[in-house]
């Protein structure tokens, strides 16, 4: 079996991870007393480097360190997992008694067997939404299509968008993308009610670099498009993140045979040094 090399996105230091086998990446590290972690983790703000950006960016500013910097160093071929945090790729079957203490042990070290490309967690299910909140924040979905009240099928990932992101702006997104690309994408959206969430997964780093590269060629161009859009709130501050979660979504969708595999959501509370 190939083995995986694993990296962790976090943005505070946490004692954890250092007794973890894997390499961490210290997000908007631009904007962080460096004393105050670790000397042996990567940081964002490093050779090329779009950390300034991290506060709209989020976890987007450590997948584009990676791409430009530890990507160029490794073979296509090998295989990289992306964790959070508190999300980590774990062994089958070995959810119920993971903690802290023994996380190390029980990270998903080996490719598992089967004929896929990419591991990803389960998907989102969009249809669970709650009435409630489409009332409170969708008005004007539902002036404009009131049928999306009694239809649950019509909980698509571009309405959820809406709600949760700002009205319009995934529509406004995907007229950004490349003409070969707008309207599969914007299918996709308007279709679909689910996604992979989370931004983790793990695949070889040639699809990582063709994700990276459409990724941030949309990416920069919805920043510029939304340059004097006031991005505040939990919803849009970090914007430029949840339009590429929904991308990433799309593309291992359309380019890869997807496997769903299980990760752990640390529940415990975790001590920041």
């Amino acid at each position: 079996m190939s083995l995986i090399h694993h990296f962790c996105i976090t943005s505070k230091n946490y004692s954890f991870l250092e007794n973890l086998n894997i390499d961490v990446i210290l997000s908007g590290a631009i904007n962080k007393d460096l004393t105050d972690f670790p000397t042996n983790w990567f940081k964002d703000s490093t050779g090329e480097n779009i950390s300034d950006k991290n506060i709209n960016f989020g976890t987007l500013s450590s997948h584009y360190w990676f791409w430009k910097n530890k990507s160029p160093l490794m073979r296509k071929d090998d295989w990289i997992a992306f964790n959070h945090y508190r999300r980590f790729w774990v062994k089958e079957n070995s959810l119920k008694e993971i903690k802290t203490e023994n996380l190390n042990d029980n990270i998903l070290r080996e490719v598992p067997s089967g004929n896929f490309d990419v591991l990803l967690p389960e998907k989102i299910e969009l249809k669970n939404l709650k009435l409630s909140k489409l009332l409170k924040k969708g008005f004007l979905n539902y002036m404009k299509n009131p049928k999306i009240l009694f239809n649950r099928k019509r909980y698509s990932i571009n309405l959820h968008f809406d709600l949760f992101h700002g009205y319009n702006l995934l529509n406004r997104a995907t007229d950004l993308l490349d003409e070969k690309e707008k309207e599969n994408f914007r299918k996709y959206i308007n279709t679909e009610c689910s996604f992979y969430p989370l931004q983790i997964f793990i695949t070889k780093k040639k699809f990582l670099d063709l994700l990276y590269e459409k990724t941030f060629n949309w990416i920069f161009k919805c920043e510029k498009n939304f340059s004097n859009m006031e991005l505040k709130g939990y919803g849009k501050e970090r914007l430029y993140d949840f339009l590429a979660e929904r991308y990433f979504s799309y593309f291992f969708e359309k380019n890869l045979k997807i496997k769903t595999w299980p990760f752990i959501l640390l529940e415990e509370k975790i001590n920041e040094i």
